[in-house]
């Protein structure tokens, strides 16, 4: 039997290709802006939208022949799995493995009986052999060997489990930001009819995999691609509905919505705004736990504008559209990747005391920005090392740590910076260099016989993001206009007291021994470092200091200091002087870096 179906004939060879090809399939001739003929061809089986998707494919074993479509002997009867070469849709399919099976749902690997191409430059399946260039991109389809497709399938005694997807795939829905199943089809192999579900034999990662926070311009781009899927779908009138890590793939840079088995086709009479609004809180939602780790739209990591995007859209009521949620996380993109003009000024002091006789904190500020059409980007590294161990020891490992760090910093940072090449990932960075201070130390402490050592905290600021470490009871705040807030956490016998609540915070201010802390640079072949991650903004600054300063001025006096200062140099002179005439019974070193745009 034959049927009349629209072709493009091609100018130059005169050969009928099929309706949407670009390029001839005979001769590679250039078929766009030719118009459809009619043309009669043989009848073929109807091919599902997933002909041209991209799935992974099994070329090592040769398909068997699907000989016998019969029942095999050995199935029994009610929802038993079916048996490794049994056949499926009419023999297409073949039951390569059953995968995982249960009184509800069998999932097997199948292998299409049907050959299948796959073209090298644009990926586009094509089951017509015959064709010898790519319909989609014009590539010569000529060396490409045909390879049988393995697929995962899910097979089931529910005839409603799969009707969404299904649903899905009638309306031919295709976007790069959606993972469909393949295809959907019942059959009744042994008795009572069982329903499939065909999708790729790897999927990707989905999103619950992934350790949070993640890299805030890869989330962005995650979100961009997720928004623009969203807005297609609901263009649809498809919502997704409860929205969730595990209904997010991921492939490197590429987000896909999958297993939309929870998804809705609004009827047309209904009002669908409230549904897609919904749909625009859960993906802010998911966002906002990949870049931070939590639920609050303020946070240290977000930049300010992309704070108050998240807070707009989730709001209650909702008001932000899909399509507006993808234009507005494009910006933010941009401004993460393609930052302003953005400057710090820096104050940094140590003093002695009015205890000690001899200072061994250290300190390191190295500081340097280029400047590329009229856009400063500044990179600096700022420690504050607190020794120990007494005279000629805990001066000395304050002294090894910077100039460690310094070197490092001058040797892997600001050199390739000055070459115009790529910079070490900032987080690998600090950690490697912490560890490199601590093996110099330790090193030193083994060949003077001595116990020195010394406590760390430093930062490696790039623009407004810096990246911070400390080991001890040397500690990070983050200051601005509302307030002070500690970024680190003290390595020592109180702070644990505190956090097992044995005692209280305002206890460990004056405990006999609050000096005692369990681990510094120096004092064991490697050391664990805490790490952590703040986005500063205009106005506020990052400030380092030793215990010389937190143990004798309490935090909301350092705020008040910095708030009504006229500079971070400013600053630090009277923190020092407040440690002093608060006592000064350790040495003090501060330092401070205040960004502004």
């Amino acid at each position: 039997m034959t049927k009349t179906m629209p072709t493009i004939q091609c100018p130059v060879c005169g050969y009928h290709n099929r309706a949407g090809a670009h390029f001839c399939h005979q001769c590679g001739a250039s078929l766009i802006g030719h118009n459809h003929t009619p043309a009669t061809s043989p009848a073929s089986p109807p091919t599902s939208p997933a002909t041209t998707r991209r799935f992974s494919s099994d070329t090592s074993s040769p398909v068997p022949p699907p000989a016998d479509t019969r029942p095999l002997a050995q199935a029994t009867a009610g929802f038993a799995p079916l048996p490794e070469g049994a056949l499926l849709k009419g023999g297409r399919y073949i039951v390569t493995e059953v995968h995982a099976t249960n009184e509800r749902m069998n999932t097997y690997v199948i292998t299409d009986s049907q050959a299948t191409r796959s073209c090298p430059n644009c990926k586009t399946q094509s089951t017509d052999l015959g064709e010898q260039f790519c319909s989609t991109c014009g590539a010569d389809l000529s060396s490409v060997k045909p390879i049988h497709m393995r697929y995962m399938v899910q097979e089931s005694a529910d005839a409603q489990l799969f009707t969404v997807e299904a649903h899905l795939l009638e309306m031919n829905l295709a976007h790069p930001g959606l993972l469909l199943p393949y295809e959907t089809f019942v059959e009744a192999p042994y008795g009572p009819p069982r329903y499939y579900l065909v999708e790729p034999e790897f999927l990707p990662s989905l999103a619950s995999r992934f350790p949070v926070p993640q890299e805030l311009s890869r989330v962005l781009t995650w979100g961009v691609s997720l928004a623009q899927a969203l807005d297609y779908l609901h263009t649809h009138r498809v919502v997704v509905r409860d929205i969730n890590l595990n209904r997010i793939a991921i492939e490197e840079k590429a987000a896909r919505w999958i297993h939309l088995n929870a998804a809705y086709i609004i009827p047309p009479e209904v009002d669908a705004s409230g549904h897609y609004a919904q749909d625009v809180q859960g993906l802010v939602a998911v966002l906002l736990y990949l870049a931070t780790g939590q639920q609050q739209p303020y946070h240290p990591l977000l930049p300010k504008r992309l704070s108050a995007l998240f807070a707009q859209a989730l709001a209650t009521p909702p008001t932000l559209s899909a399509a507006s949620l993808a234009a507005e996380l494009t910006a933010a993109l941009e401004d993460v990747r393609h930052p302003g003009s953005i400057a710090w000024s820096v104050g940094y002091r140590t003093d002695v005391g009015q205890v000690r006789s001899l200072n061994e904190d250290s300190l390191l500020v190295l500081d340097m920005a280029t400047v590329v059409r009229s856009r400063n980007k500044p990179l600096g590294i700022f420690v504050v090392a607190d020794g120990m161990g007494g005279h000629e020891a805990g001066d000395v490992a304050s002294r090894i740590t910077v100039q460690t760090i310094a070197r490092e910093a001058v040797e892997q940072l600001f050199a390739p910076m000055m070459a115009g090449e790529s910079l070490p990932d900032a987080r690998q960075w600090i950690s490697a260099a912490v560890q490199s201070a601590n093996h110099a130390v330790y090193q030193q402490r083994k060949a003077a016989g001595t116990d020195m050592g010394c406590t760390l905290v430093m930062t490696l600021m790039a623009g407004e993001r810096a990246i911070i470490a400390n080991v001890g009871d040397s500690r990070a705040y983050l200051l601005d206009p509302d307030g002070i807030t500690q970024i680190t956490t003290d390595h020592s016998l109180v702070e644990r007291l505190v956090a097992t609540g044995q005692i209280t915070a305002e206890e460990a201010l004056h405990h006999p021994q609050k000096n005692v802390i369990y681990r510094v640079i120096g004092d064991r072949p490697k050391v664990e470092v805490d790490r952590f991650e703040q986005r500063l903004r205009d106005g506020t600054a990052l400030l380092l200091c030793s215990d010389g300063l937190s143990g004798m001025v309490s935090d909301d006096h350092i705020w008040h200091i910095w708030r009504t200062s006229t500079s971070p140099q400013e600053a630090c002179n009277r923190l020092v002087e407040a440690a002093n005439q608060a006592g000064g019974e350790d040495n003090i070193t501060v330092i401070i870096v205040q960004l502004f745009t």
